[in-house]
């Protein structure tokens, strides 16, 4: 007896004492009452009902605790954590009961509208934020009214980086506390305030370093005097009042909604928490602001119409981000800065993300799906559909890209990828494995360029090395398949590159004279061009030693006609002595013992084919049944009635 006494008394000395005290709270917004106990609270039939008196037990949560919200209901408000869990007790946030997930809102309704003129409607909304970023009508979102309704007006000149001079701003209204959207670069649009404006000269706040590029573009927004397209709109901070273009047609018969709530979650010096399965929607800055925060995981959760960012994180190692739904983030949807080591972004669908001019954040690295820069990040099958700019930045020593879907990028701004990598800070032992990057757009409305479309599949910017470009899948995309740019220590392999302009560009300028591409290898890709006017590989230098950078090798090419323009030389770039030479593969091989391995491909196929690209993005073998000629891993076409395609792979399939 006094033995299994004795081994009882040790049991419980050595069992968590948290997993004896761990208590689960419930929460509904139909049926809870909080001013029911903390005893009562536990119990299903009993639950407390705001988030208000969530945030007053917050202090109080141990590990193993767990917060129930009921499914199915909407609750207003927000969510300051403010104690931690353990790694084997995590304080859990996650729904009971059937039906949808249950919603975390800071969206306000706005109705009873008053009529102004010209079909402009008003409304007071006490309850919106002061600088409100969201209007949603019938849960689609809308911008802010702008002049010119599309499109930019374009500045002569600038004054440092705070005004700028137009001829097409002579005669117009006086712009005077109004916002100017800036196109600066073709990666940069600022938002400022204009704080006067001197006839044809807006006086604006500073925002960003940036300065203005002459002949570029600007347009106007956040004035009344904008508003005469439906749903656009204008915010009175000081007298919380909301004017909305609605024409002709019936305010009180639509569903209008704007933001109360600057963040939904915030996290800031705790750990080991887990949001599973709730959705949130509204905020008017970040759902999630995390703050020297760790082990803080977002699971199977909804994200949608976030200000800003859905998620933004310093500081924050060890976070996950997996299985999760982000939809309309008006910046980035998920941002991490470098000290967000040790990251998992993982099975995540991320859509429409910074695709409103004007709407997002000022600067460079904005209007982006994915910002991670920590090292051991993995960001692994997501499916990224329509960004404002680069599907993808990322870096940190021992980070990885792998096996995303990236379609639809740079639609807003320009000179971006599907994949970015730039190291402004040294790493190594990046790797970009399996993904397949779609449909890279580019946007140079506001610039002076008005033919070349800079949208890059994956791109290796200054100064960047050590990254291993793997078996990735790439096509159509304005400018390049792969670029690298004034970078080193390279590896690109088994990639197939796929009806871009051109399909892999080297270029050497004078951005970083002294940072070449050196210690490249590409070898076993397709580089494959669908139309004649399309190049294989373009390798452009600011001098004449382009031979110093490294090997090509045991690749196949293809140009539908035109075999003496395979491969394209350019020397000393942006001068005066520029000169182009154009090479088929043959005469590359005996110039300059380049590619002796690689093959041309031979299409035995008779008259003009439609070629395309079939790709697989699943964990499971794909069967395509269509009959057509495919492409096969030793460069031959094969007719087949079938095609089987393997996970995270893809195929050039040739219709006759």
């Amino acid at each position: 007896m006094k033995k299994s006494i004795f081994l009882f008394l040790l049991i419980i000395a050595f069992y968590p004492f948290n997993q004896l005290t761990a208590a689960n709270y419930y929460f509904s917004a139909s049926s809870g009452d909080d001013s029911r106990s903390t005893t009562e609270a536990q119990h299903l039939s009993t639950p407390w009902k705001t988030l208000e008196k969530l945030n007053s037990i917050s202090s109080i949560l141990k590990p193993g605790d767990t917060i129930f919200l009921k499914s199915g209901e909407i609750f207003y408000g927000s969510i300051n954590i403010k104690s931690s869990g353990t790694l084997s007790s995590p304080i859990i946030f996650t729904d009971y009961g059937s039906g949808n997930k249950p919603v975390i809102s800071g969206l306000e309704k706005i109705s009873k509208w008053t009529s102004l003129n010209n079909g402009i409607y008003q409304n007071v909304c006490p309850a919106c934020v002061a600088e409100n970023k969201i209007l949603i009508i019938n849960r689609i979102p809308y911008a802010l009214g702008r002049y010119p309704n599309s499109g930019y007006l374009t500045y002569q000149s600038h004054k440092e980086s705070s005004a700028i001079s137009s001829n097409e701003l002579s005669g117009q209204h006086n712009w005077s506390g109004a916002d100017v959207v800036i196109k600066k670069k073709h990666w940069i649009i600022d938002r400022s305030n204009i704080v006067s404006q001197d006839g044809n000269t807006l006086n604006y706040a500073k925002v960003s370093s940036s300065s203005p590029t002459d002949g570029y573009g600007y347009f106007i927004e956040n004035d009344p005097t904008t508003l005469d397209q439906f749903g656009e709109w204008y915010f009175d901070s000081v007298r919380k009042k909301m004017q909305v273009f609605f024409g002709d047609k019936n305010p009180d018969s639509y569903s209008v909604s704007a933001s109360s709530k600057n963040i939904l979650v915030s996290i800031n010096g705790q750990s080991f928490i887990t949001f599973d399965n709730i959705s949130f929607e509204g905020a008017n800055i970040s759902t999630f602001w995390i703050r020297n925060s760790k082990n803080i995981t977002i699971r199977n959760c909804d994200v949608d119409f976030s200000g800003t960012d859905a998620i933004n994180a310093s500081g924050s190692p060890y976070l996950e981000i997996s299985n999760s739904f982000f939809n309309h983030s008006q910046n980035d949807a998920i941002t991490l800065d470098s000290s967000c080591r040790s990251a998992l972004i993982k099975n995540n669908i991320i859509k429409n993300t910074g695709l409103m001019p004007g709407m997002g954040k000022n600067g460079t690295g904005t209007y982006q799906a994915i910002s991670a820069f920590g090292a051991n990040t993995s960001i692994e099958f997501n499916e990224i559909d329509s960004t404002g700019y680069n599907g993808i930045y990322f870096g940190g020593n021992s980070s990885i890209a792998k096996n995303n879907l990236i379609k639809d990028f740079c639609i807003v701004k320009d000179d971006g990828a599907g994949i970015y990598i730039s190291d402004w800070f040294p790493s190594s032992d990046k790797k970009i494995i399996g993904n397949i990057i779609l449909n890279g757009f580019g946007n140079n409305e506001g610039t002076t360029t008005k033919s070349v479309l800079q949208a890059e599949g994956v791109y290796i910017d200054d100064k960047t090395a050590d990254i291993l470009i793997q078996s990735n899948s790439i096509a159509n995309c304005a400018h390049a398949g792969i670029m690298i740019h004034n970078a080193h220590d390279i590896k690109i392999e088994g990639n197939t590159v796929f009806n871009n302009n051109i399909q892999l560009l080297l270029q050497h300028d004078n951005l970083w004279p002294n940072n070449p591409i050196k210690n490249l290898t590409a070898s076993k890709n397709f580089f494959i061009c669908k139309t004649a006017d399309q190049v294989c590989v373009n390798i452009s230098w600011r001098n004449d030693d382009m031979w110093s950078f490294g090997i090509l090798d045991s690749n196949y090419y293809y140009r539908p006609a035109n075999d003496n323009n395979v491969i394209q030389a350019v020397s000393n770039i942006w001068t005066s002595k520029s000169t182009t030479k154009n090479f088929s593969l043959q005469d590359w091989q005996s110039s300059y013992k380049m590619d002796m391995s690689s093959k041309k491909i031979l299409l035995n196929t008779p008259g003009n084919n439609d070629m395309s690209v079939e790709y697989n993005f699943s964990g499971t073998a794909k069967k395509i049944t269509s009959k057509s000629y495919y492409l096969n891993a030793d460069g031959t076409l094969k007719r087949m009635d079938e095609f089987v395609l393997q996970p995270y792979q893809s195929v050039i399939v040739m219709k006759q």
